[in-house]
């Protein structure tokens, strides 16, 4: 049996097939750029509000629909699909409101009657959202996204790691084309996001790249040193280089 990691990126989406028995990663297929048109979030909504929600929902599902067939296995097997993604692209996976994350002022939200938009946590079959897929047994798991601003993928980062568990003061960092931090101080965590990718949000932003070979992936200590890891041709973790913090 099987599960799907899904990451739908401003810059592309990220999917990755992984065996439930043996927690290894099979396979993963990404996408070198977004499916909708535009370089940024701001683009998308408004794609979707212009050309209709339903159609931006459709090209997100229909590129999905394509990286799961590239796993090329029985998809009757996959028994959860967990998506992670900022407010709006969760939002346009899902089809529902979007106009609160494109105006920002409260009379505006408030006219449009979408002021109070909740974005909490779903567990819904695939099938509600797939119909050219047998994904029959699946189950879709979309995490509660943290405030407007903030999404699910910050969540996830802290509970992936031992965050929670810090009783010193602790930062975590998802640097994607929309950059998200968290920082614990004794029980307290505060969230702030911008933008930070080769995007146009981020154009005063000199270096950044999509999550494709070469990019930065991890980094681990190593005495005094810091160990870069970066993906290889595989989209595979490896040791790349040694670089001093201080210098």
């Amino acid at each position: 049996m099987y599960c799907i990691a899904l990451d739908l990126g401003t810059s592309g989406f990220r999917a990755q097939l992984i065996d439930i028995e043996t927690k290894e990663t099979i396979k993963t297929v990404i996408t070198m750029g977004h499916p909708l048109p535009g370089g940024n979030v701001m683009d998308h909504l408004d794609f979707a509000i212009s050309t209709g929600e339903d159609v931006a929902h459709g090209v997100i599902i229909e590129t999905i629909v394509r990286m799961f067939q590239l796993f090329d296995v029985d998809l009757s097997k996959v028994e959860r699909l967990a998506v992670c993604g900022n407010p709006i692209q969760l939002s346009l996976f899902q089809n529902i409101e979007i106009r609160d994350l494109a105006y920002a002022g409260k009379n505006k939200q408030k006219k449009l009657g979408d002021e109070n938009v909740k974005r909490e946590a779903r567990v819904f079959p695939a099938s509600e959202l797939f119909k050219t897929l047998d994904l029959s047994n699946c189950e879709i798991i979309v995490p509660p996204a943290i405030k407007h601003e903030i999404g699910a993928d910050a969540l996830a980062m802290m509970l992936e790691t031992d965050f929670l568990k810090q009783t010193s003061p602790s930062l975590v960092t998802d640097y994607g084309t929309n950059a998200e931090m968290a920082l614990k101080v004794g029980d307290k965590i505060i969230s702030a996001s911008a933008a930070a990718g080769p995007a146009i949000e981020g154009q005063g932003i000199s270096c950044g790249m999509l999550a494709s070979p070469g990019a930065i992936c991890d980094v681990k200590q190593e005495g005094e040193f810091w160990k870069i890891k970066a993906l290889d041709k595989e989209m595979e973790p490896q040791d790349a280089y040694l670089i001093d913090p201080i210098s």
